[in-house]
């Protein structure tokens, strides 16, 4: 998925393939756990989502957002511009027009965000830490915690061999499509353990950043304030 010239259907089914991968293993509920208390005190946020892909992400902010009686404005932004395509479709398709206005998804590079300080409330980044080395990773979280007044939440994949074993085999009992098989297992391949989080995070000037692991190895990273 890394490779911004692929924008056909094997981008589109991988895509696709992200969704089940969220709802079935935990992607969607390891952010809800962490946003659900900064919602619960507020009626409002703007929220920033970066590395945003199918937009499958954002569906679920806005709706989770409408459960928690708060309502979510969402901006998704991807450097793929296939990616930001098949979202804005994905979410005609999904949303109901009402709820589909409060959502915009761009094209943008999330290493030097257009955009000014604190102008979101939360920036939140999943399953995109891991495609950056440390330093480009740093730059992120910086980038990140500039536009977003009330912290950043990171949600990303724990390495570790039962994860890896794990999304090998789905992958191939599954009909998932060809990138899926190929990009999964590398993706935990590329995960973190919790210290190296931590290094990055602080290499980014965050001191003091909350880390929590999720079922089914899903790790958050927050700097979540109320």
């Amino acid at each position: 998925m890394d490779d911004f010239s692929i924008t056909d259907e094997r981008l589109e089914g991988a895509l696709r393939d992200l969704r089940w991968t969220n709802r079935l293993l935990g992607g969607y509920a390891a952010t809800r756990r962490t946003l659900r208390p900064l919602l619960q005190n507020h009626s409002r946020l703007r929220v920033l989502d970066i590395g945003t892909g199918g937009g499958d992400s954002l569906v679920d902010l806005i709706r989770f957002g409408h459960s928690q009686a708060c309502r979510l404005e969402v901006v998704g932004i991807d450097l793929n511009a296939g990616a930001v395509e098949y979202a804005r479709g994905h979410l005609d398709r999904t949303l109901s027009p009402r709820m589909r206005t409060r959502v915009d998804v761009r094209v943008g590079d999330a290493l030097n965000l257009d955009m000014p300080d604190d102008h979101f409330d939360v920036a939140i980044a999943s399953l995109f830490l891991h495609h950056f080395e440390a330093d480009d990773a740093a730059t992120l979280l910086r980038e990140m915690d500039r536009v977003a007044r009330h912290g950043i939440i990171i949600n990303d994949l724990h390495r570790h061999m039962l994860a890896y074993l794990g999304v090998l085999t789905l992958s191939r009992l599954l009909p998932a499509s060809s990138m899926y098989r190929h990009d999964a297992p590398l993706s935990v391949r590329r995960g973190f353990r919790a210290d190296e989080l931590r290094s990055i995070a602080l290499a980014a000037g965050l001191s003091s950043p909350d880390i929590r692991w999720h079922w089914a190895f899903r790790w958050t990273l927050s700097t979540l304030t109320r």
